[in-house]
């Protein structure tokens, strides 16, 4: 009974509705009289006015928010619009969700993941509400993998409990643990024979002070077959009992659990685990102060790649750490076999140094040597106050498409074209200019428009020396950028690239993007384009399924974030 009242508190009377809506209009153009009216030969009554008969006022039942619409985002906001799911069925939807990329180097590809994830919208059709797991679910553990804590935490609260589950819980646990929120992660413990879950509660037992409930759990992890022997030595410490030597601690795979455990208990992690962490945890690592500086950095390193972390919170980081006097002495020597220690010397050579010229140039070495490391769209987010503030001076030809290439990583075409003008006007810095060639080329050759022949020979000519694989991948990497952005490519451009093997897109993943973007499916098109690149890594990436998902992107009106693509494959390719 209860329901049929909440029903019919839900009607929405429509026809009425329009004819309200539309009465102010028609009482304007003929005022109704005050009193019914007099026949002027007569001067009797009137017969009243004859009304035309609407019909019955129909009703509609208002129909209630599909509670797999919810998200954090619209279009205000970032986020796509209302219509993401046109067009896309519940059965595509769920088999692709899982298998978007995590937390990958190219952020271009997780802000379009991100902002796919978190849009309100009606999801997609024929999504069943009592389906498990949902697709809020699906959604929110990406978001996780995605290491996008708050955007998790965000999605699990904007929607109903009839769309969460086991997963939707896990996941909102592990954000809470990894962004530090302890007593949020504690404070929804749903019992089970989960061996996470015990964990979980004996750690919740220690930070909140309870030691001796917390010592009974202990006892019970013990006894297990599979005891966790990494997570007890730090909860022992939490209890009170003396540390293990840091070398006798193994985990064999860290979870959120592990980051927050060994932070409360102010330990080190141990090396072997820090270093096959995945990037989802790399923060949290990074900001542990137990864990020994250089560490910390590497994990700063890998969290800023993806992401996870801001260019700024590095270089702090970089800028705590300690180098010995003959690192500071000769920080363009010493960096070049530092590995990525030496990018950190080389920022904070250049941070320290007062000369501008001698400033410049240790900026310049660090982008040199990311070049060679595939790291060059890092480097320049962390060098780039420093390199915004050199003046483009023809001393610095010999630098110049260095910072030219910085520029060009950091979107900023106009400061790199400066920078290529005096790198043109030295004869000297000729092969490193051409080595530019192609991220001009995005700019320079748009849709329709003929690839230059000149342009593209003086650029293969500055790959003179490398392996013929590699050449080959260079090549078909540059014309699968292009054709895919829409410029036209010669077909005698093509033959350099015949010796790559064969490969190209997933046929099933190919057909799905294909057929979304022609018919202009935008939630369709992005997550099968996403699908397709998956966790492989941009250097690398097949050439002919970048291609293909630049030229989806240009279908669906996402040009932009296909050009952003584009730079950033080409730089991880050392291009």
């Amino acid at each position: 009974m209860t329901t049929c009242r909440n029903n019919a508190m839900g009607l929405r009377i429509v026809s009425l509705a329009a004819l309200l809506m539309a009465a102010p209009a028609a009482w304007a153009q003929q005022p109704l009289p005050l009193t019914q009216p007099f026949d002027p030969e007569t001067m009797e009554q009137a017969d009243p006015p004859a009304y035309e008969n609407v019909g019955r006022i129909g009703v509609d039942a208002l129909k209630a928010p599909n509670p797999e619409a919810a998200g954090t985002m619209d279009v205000n906001q970032g986020g796509f619009s209302a219509a993401l799911w046109n067009g896309t069925s519940a059965e595509v939807a769920r088999a692709l969700i899982p298998r978007l990329p995590g937390a990958s180097a190219s952020l271009s590809m997780r802000s379009l993941e991100r902002r796919l994830l978190l849009t309100a919208a009606p999801p997609p059709e024929g999504t069943k509400p009592e389906t498990r797991p949902s697709m809020v679910e699906l959604r929110a553990e990406r978001l996780l993998a995605l290491g996008d804590l708050d955007g998790v935490i965000g999605l699990t609260n904007a929607a109903p409990a009839s769309v969460e589950g086991t997963i939707a819980a896990k996941v909102q646990r592990d954000a809470n643990l990894l962004a530090g929120r302890t007593q949020e992660a504690c404070a929804h413990i749903q019992p089970g024979a989960d061996p996470e879950i015990a964990r979980l509660t004996t750690f919740c037992h220690l930070i909140s002070g309870r030691r001796l409930e917390g010592n009974l759990a202990l006892d019970l992890l013990r006894e297990r077959k599979a005891a966790d022997n990494g997570f007890i030595a730090a909860a022992e410490v939490l209890a009170g009992l003396p540390p293990l030597p840091n070398a006798k601690i193994e985990i064999t795979e860290l979870t959120p659990l592990h980051v927050a455990l060994f932070a409360a208990a102010k330990m080190a992690l141990p090396e072997e685990a820090v270093a096959n962490a995945p990037a989802v945890v790399a923060r949290a690592i990074a900001t542990n102060d137990a864990i020994p500086m250089d560490q910390r950095v590497a994990a700063a390193e890998r969290a800023e790649a993806v992401g996870l972390m801001s260019a700024d919170d590095l270089r702090k980081l970089y800028l705590a750490l300690t180098f010995a006097p003959d690192e500071m002495s000769s920080p363009m020597d010493r960096a070049a076999s530092a590995g990525n220690h030496g990018r950190a010397l080389l920022y904070r050579a250049a941070f320290d140094q007062p000369d501008e010229l001698l400033k410049a140039r240790f900026a310049a070495r660090a982008i040199e040597l990311a070049v060679s490391r595939n790291r060059v769209a890092g480097t320049a987010r962390v060098f780039e106050a420093l390199i915004a503030a050199i003046r483009p001076d023809a001393v610095l030809s010999r630098e110049a498409a260095f910072f030219a290439r910085a520029f060009y990583a950091l979107g900023r075409p106009e400061a790199a074209a400066k920078w290529l003008d005096i790198a043109k006007a030295d004869p000297q810095a000729l092969r490193e200019t051409q080595k530019v060639w192609p991220l001009t080329a995005i700019g320079e050759f748009g849709p329709g428009q003929t690839v230059s022949l000149a342009g593209l020979a003086g650029w293969r000519a500055s790959l003179q020396g490398l392996p013929a694989d590699l050449a080959a991948r260079r090549n078909g990497i540059v014309l699968g950028v292009l054709a895919g952005l829409g410029a036209k490519v010669p077909d005698s451009a093509w033959l350099e690239a015949l010796s790559l093997p064969n490969s190209g897109p997933n046929p099933a993943l190919f057909a799905l993007m294909q057929g979304a973007a022609l018919d202009a499916r935008l939630g369709g098109t992005i997550i099968s384009a996403l699908a397709s690149m998956g966790e492989v890594p941009l250097d690398r990436i097949d050439p002919m399924t970048l291609s293909e998902v630049l030229s989806a992107f240009a279908v669906v009106g996402l040009a932009e974030d296909g050009r952003a693509l584009a730079v950033e494959a080409l730089l991880a390719n050392g291009i």
